[in-house]
C-alpha cells in the first residue's frame, strides 16, 4: 500500500522490481494486461510480482540481518519493518501482521507434513506453528476485549487457548516420536 492506503498498480511494483535489477520487462498497461490473462486475473498476476518483490527484499533483509547487532538495533530494525507495514503504534495491527508472516514461514512445512516419508519433524512443525498462530489469534482478542472492558469476550477465548494446547502437546508427541527413531538407530 502507499501512504494512503490506495494499493499500489502493477505499474509501479514493477518500477520497483526494475529499479531493483527484478524486472525486465516493459511496464505497459498491454503487457501487464496480457501476463494478467496467463494467470488467470489481474489481482494474481499483481500478487505474484508482490510476493517476487517481498521475497527478494525478505532475502537482503536475511543477508543484512547476519551482522552483530545488540539488542537496541534489532528492536529498532523491528520497528523499521512496523512501522513500514504501518503497524507500529497498534497492538491490534502489531499482532495481525506478525499472525500474517507466521503463516507465511509455516506453510512451506504444513505442506511438507502432508507427505508422511518426511517423517514427524515437519508435522511437529506445523503443530507449532498452527499453536503460535492460535495463541496470536488469542491474544488480539484478548487485548481487543480488555481494551473495551468486555469480560465475556475475554473468557470466550479459552476454546482458542484449548485449541493451541493441542496443537502444542501434537507438537510434542511428534517430536518424542522423532526421537524414539532415532533411538532406535541406535543414536
Amino acid at each position: 500500500m502507499t501512504n494512503d492506503d490506495t494499493p499500489m498498480t502493477v505499474e509501479q511494483i514493477t518500477a520497483a522490481m526494475g529499479a531493483l535489477g527484478l524486472y525486465d520487462g516493459r511496464n505497459t498497461p498491454a503487457v501487464h494486461d496480457e501476463v494478467a490473462a496467463q494467470f488467470g486475473s489481474a489481482d494474481i498476476y499483481r500478487v505474484r510480482l508482490l510476493n517476487s518483490l517481498l521475497g527478494s527484499v525478505q532475502r537482503e533483509a536475511m543477508l543484512a540481518d547476519e551482522i552483530e547487532m545488540d539488542e537496541e538495533n534489532e528492536y529498532g530494525v523491528w520497528e523499521e519493518q512496523l512501522k513500514s507495514a504501518g503497524a507500529y503504534d497498534d497492538t491490534v495491527a502489531q499482532t495481525t501482521f506478525v499472525r500474517w508472516q507466521t503463516r507465511r514461514a509455516s506453510l512451506p512445512m504444513e505442506v511438507l507434513a502432508r507427505f508422511e516419508d518426511t517423517g514427524p519433524l515437519p508435522a511437529a512443525t506445523a503443530n507449532a506453528s498452527e499453536a503460535l498462530l492460535v495463541l496470536l489469534d488469542a491474544f488480539r482478542a484478548l487485548h481487543v476485549a480488555y481494551q473495551a472492558d468486555d469480560v465475556q469476550a475475554a473468557a470466550a477465548q479459552t476454546e482458542l487457548l484449548e485449541r493451541a494446547k493441542e496443537s502444542l502437546q501434537a507438537a510434542i508427541q511428534n517430536t518424542d516420536r522423532m526421537l524414539d527413531l532415532l533411538k532406535g538407530m541406535g543414536r
